[in-house]
């Protein structure tokens, strides 16, 4: 039997520590193996395999800070994937396949636009289709009190 696998999507740099923590203690919990993955979402102008840095930086920034997490608040190694594609959720469950995942741990950002209803989030497109368990993490409202 292999070892459970585990994968967060990390969107944003303001959602890292609460994914991250939440996936070293599922991954833990589950004796699993934990990966980090951001997909930097390429318009359709630029090509996927363009030589840009600049597309790349933030995500690489994400993926740092995600290892700083789960290193030093939990001396754990995580292992981090980027990605580039033109849809994140696409690019997401092509992940989730290809590594036989147990686990993906997903964040729901805060309020959503018109335009997240209409064209559809990463978030409810992986959970429609997920070859594996999911976990969204959502945060709690602004307004809770």
């Amino acid at each position: 039997m292999s070892k459970s696998r585990v994968m967060v999507a990390l969107r944003d740099a303001g959602s890292v520590e609460s994914l991250v923590t939440l996936a070293c203690q599922m991954a833990a919990a589950m004796n699993a193996d934990l990966t980090a993955l951001h997909v930097v979402e390429v318009p359709p102008v630029t090509p996927i395999d363009a030589d840009d840095e600049i597309l790349d930086r933030e995500g690489r920034a994400i993926l740092s800070a995600a290892q700083k997490v789960a290193s030093e608040r939990f001396s754990r190694k995580l292992d981090t994937r980027l990605l580039r594609a033109r849809e994140a959720g696409e690019a997401i469950l092509g992940e989730a396949k290809d590594q036989g995942l147990d686990l993906l741990i997903l964040g729901q950002g805060g309020p959503h636009s018109l335009g997240d209803y209409l064209a559809g989030s990463a978030v409810r497109h992986v959970g429609r289709r997920a070859p594996c368990r999911i976990l969204v993490q959502i945060p709690p409202s602004q307004h809770a009190q």
